[in-house]
């Protein structure tokens, strides 16, 4: 897996825009990539980064949840990002690109119920990961929360997927999590993606019953500097086996086990 910041990043790299088609609040937009064992090996929870370009007036990067990769030896490698409606993204345009990058979900050794929970944006992780469970032999359920029902990203391949799809708002999404999890005494693990605060609560509510978690603790929503390590912005408390200590979840994540966030809160 490639890793980028502390003894050297990774080279940027031009990809093209194959793609963008509307999903809602959204653009779903494929880009062609070179091909290269850190995009065969990508996995649902990894992100990229378009680095900023101040020629055109932009001074920060922009960090992208990566929403599916395949990787096709007649077509070439091509990998998914989602954006806000009306971005500006156009068939051929080309962009640099760094990526892919941290540390995604880990995948269970044998099939197991399992609980998926995001929020806003950050569903575009789970989005990818609800078919790589499927080819598992995990079952899937799903709870969504956003603001506007209408925010909800391409829910029509989920609902074909998932045994369950629960559309909810954030006020009221822990109280939904764990009505999930008490109605599927089965679920065995839970994986959570969205604002930190609010899959620290999510790992909080799942360990009360008994469950695994694993937890994005990198909100892409959030203003970030750089996404390779170096600028801290994402730094985030933890307890590991380690010790309490903080942790940069653009390289050490950003999927983490979420113990470590709700021990880190106590």
């Amino acid at each position: 897996m490639r890793r980028t910041g502390v003894g050297g990043a990774d080279p940027v790299t031009w990809a093209g825009v194959t793609l963008a088609r509307a999903a809602g609040a959204y653009d779903i937009v494929s880009l062609a990539v070179p091909p290269g064992p850190g995009w065969e090996s990508a996995r649902p929870g990894q992100f990229l980064v378009l680095p900023g370009d101040p020629a055109r007036g932009e001074v920060l990067p922009t960090l992208l949840w990566v929403a599916e990769v395949s990787v096709d030896p007649v077509h070439g490698t091509a990998v998914d990002v989602v954006v806000p409606a009306g971005g500006g993204w156009a068939t051929g345009q080309r962009v640099r690109v760094l990526g892919p990058l941290g540390r995604g979900f880990g995948l269970p050794a044998e099939p197991v119920p399992a609980l998926l929970v995001g929020q806003g944006g950050s569903v575009v992780p789970l989005r990818w990961l609800v078919p790589v469970l499927r080819a598992k032999g995990c079952e899937v359920h799903l709870v969504l929360a956003a603001d506007d029902p209408d925010a909800h990203l391409d829910l029509s391949p989920l609902r074909r997927q998932a045994a369950s799809v629960v559309l909810t708002t954030p006020g009221d999404l822990l109280g939904v999590v764990a009505q999930a999890l008490d109605q599927h005494p089965g679920l065995g693990v839970v994986f959570a993606a969205g604002p930190r605060g609010a899959v620290r609560r999510v790992a909080e509510v799942t360990r009360t019953r008994g469950r695994a978690s694993r937890v994005c603790a990198l909100d892409l929503d959030e203003t970030l500097l750089c996404g390779t390590g170096l600028c801290g912005q994402c730094d985030v408390a933890v307890v590991d086996p380690r010790g309490a200590r903080t942790a940069r979840p653009c390289l050490e994540g950003p999927v983490v086990p979420g113990e470590w966030l709700v021990d880190a809160a106590r």
